[in-house]
């Protein structure tokens, strides 16, 4: 019994079927895959998400749900939470807890989020401008590593919101914004975001606009109440859509900018005593606001993945032991079609143990081949593991 004629043999066999082996070498290696992927994925997506959070200690928000204002603040997903008012994020600021970095996560452009933000969060993320330069004035944005690749833009590039509502001409403000610096990676949802100045977010929720200076005799109307010094503007006065170094003068905002609206609030303590104090600030029944550590809602998260992971693992089990006797029904009947020249190798002399050993290796090859690309597969999975959870989550 030669081995090496053996595996001639088998491997002859297997290329002569060349669909039926790939067919099986495929089954057989998602059988093997889905499992060990998904095990993968879980695990690397927990850590991940840990990791984040762990760089943000303390988040105040709306009262809610305490997952969904983190999942907003951390990943910027998209959440229908009421808004965090500005006064009581400079009530919270006049507490010294720590550093705090206001969050404004409502916007979009495309499928990027656009957050409003201040200096403070670049710091607290290690947020390096590798192209151009930081936010200057208002209307100014930098974009993340990614979305400047997939969108092929560059400092000195515009860059526009997206309206929430087609029909709601009189809601969010589609701006037109100009990018001033690209980010370096950090291989985190910051790279396919876009950043801005609190207030130029304010001007895409409505709350600010500039427009062409009212005059009598170009845009006044014809009932214009000269009397009273009130100028009634007609419809030919143009807003602008875009803040230009021409017109930034003409903005300007309306109401209480205590009412403006924030999506959250990072809280960075400078010690255990203040982060313990700004923990039992928000824990009396009279606080309209929530605390929340991000650690522990991710955790609770995790919790929830796991859960779904072990019915996922039966599941997969079970479609892998269905897949498994498939293919061995497969080389079941496809040894009795080859009756015949397995006869042939008897009539050459052939033992039964030859022909034992034959089918041995036509399986093994099968089996180790989808083992390989099973395990290739796993390896990939675990280097994107981490971009395609940042993608999911966005």
């Amino acid at each position: 019994m030669n081995p090496t004629g053996l595996a001639f043999l088998s491997w002859k066999a297997l290329r002569h079927r060349p669909l039926r082996s790939v067919l099986l070498v495929g089954t057989i290696a998602l059988t093997i895959y889905f499992p060990r992927a998904l095990q993968v994925f879980i695990s690397e997506s927990e850590e991940v998400l840990q990791e984040r959070a762990r760089s943000t200690p303390l988040l105040v928000g709306p009262k809610g749900s305490s997952i969904d204002l983190t999942l907003n603040s951390l990943y910027f997903t998209p959440q229908q939470l009421p808004p965090l008012t500005h006064a009581a994020y400079q009530k919270l600021t006049r507490q010294n807890f720590g550093t705090t970095i206001p969050i404004h996560a409502r916007f979009r452009t495309g499928d990027a989020p656009i957050i409003g933000t201040s200096l403070a969060y670049f710091d607290l993320r290690g947020l390096k401008v590798a192209v151009g330069r930081g936010i200057t004035r208002l209307g100014d944005c930098v974009i993340g590593a990614r979305l400047a690749a997939l969108r092929n833009l560059k400092p000195g590039d515009t860059i526009t919101s997206s309206p929430e509502n087609i029909f709601d001409l009189a809601g969010v403000y589609p701006l037109r914004m100009r990018i001033t610096g690209v980010l370096a990676p950090n291989q985190t949802p910051d790279d396919h975001a876009v950043f801005i100045d609190l207030k130029t977010a304010w001007i895409i929720e409505g709350l600010a606009h500039g427009h062409q200076e009212l005059s009598e005799r170009q845009v006044a109307a014809p009932s214009q109440n000269t009397a009273g010094k009130i100028i009634q503007a007609n419809a030919s006065v143009m807003e602008f859509n875009e803040v230009t170094d021409a017109n930034i003068a003409s903005f300007h905002f309306h109401g209480d900018s205590g009412d403006f609206p924030l999506s959250s609030t990072i809280i960075v303590p400078s010690d255990d005593k203040q982060r313990a104090l700004a923990l039992a600030f928000y824990q009396g029944e009279q606080a309209s606001e929530q605390i929340v550590v991000p650690l522990h809602a991710v955790s609770d998260l995790a919790q929830t993945l796991f859960a779904t992971k072990r019915l996922a693992l039966i599941a997969f089990r079970l479609l892998g032991l269905a897949a498994l006797g498939l293919a061995a029904m497969v080389f079941l009947l496809s040894f009795r079609l080859r009756a015949r020249e397995l006869r042939t190798y008897a009539k050459v002399g052939a033992t039964k143990l030859t022909i034992g050993c034959l089918k041995a290796a036509e399986v093994s090859i099968i089996v180790i081949s989808a083992m390989i690309l099973a395990h290739l597969a796993i390896s990939l999975t675990r280097s994107l593991a981490a971009d395609i959870l940042s993608r999911l989550l966005t």
